[in-house]
C-alpha cells in the first residue's frame, strides 16, 4: 500500500499527466531527436523541459504575449547551454519553441 502512495505523486510529474502539459519531438541539427514538454506555471507563464544531445535542459517563460515571441536562457545538465525562443499563438498558448546552443545543437519543438 505504501508503494502506491509514493508512486501516485510521481506519476503526476510525468509529461502528459499534468493538466495543460504538451509534448513534442524534433530532429536535432546535431543528429538524433530532441523531446520537449511545456508545463503551465502558476504565475501564468510556462516551463520548458527538453532533451538535447544527452543533456536534460530547461527554460522558463514568464512574459506571455499573444502572437509574440520570448527569449529565455537554457539551463542544462552536463556541459550544454544556450537559448530558447517561445513563439506564442494568437490566444497566448505555446505554438513552438526554437532552441540552440553549445552542446545541445538546435531544433524546433512544435506544440
Amino acid at each position: 500500500m505504501k508503494r502506491y502512495l509514493i508512486a501516485l505523486p510521481l506519476l503526476a510529474l510525468l509529461p502528459g499527466c499534468l493538466e495543460g502539459t504538451e509534448s513534442a519531438t524534433a530532429c536535432n541539427s546535431s543528429g538524433g531527436t530532441s523531446v520537449g514538454t511545456i508545463i503551465p506555471r502558476g504565475d501564468g507563464g510556462y516551463a520548458l523541459t527538453f532533451s538535447a544531445m544527452g543533456n536534460s535542459c530547461s527554460a522558463v517563460f514568464r512574459n506571455v504575449r499573444p502572437g509574440k515571441t520570448e527569449l529565455s536562457p537554457v539551463t542544462c545538465t552536463g556541459d550544454g547551454s544556450g537559448n530558447a525562443t517561445m513563439v506564442y499563438a494568437a490566444d497566448g498558448s505555446p505554438d513552438r519553441v526554437t532552441f540552440g546552443g553549445l552542446g545541445i545543437g538546435s531544433g524546433t519543438l512544435i506544440f
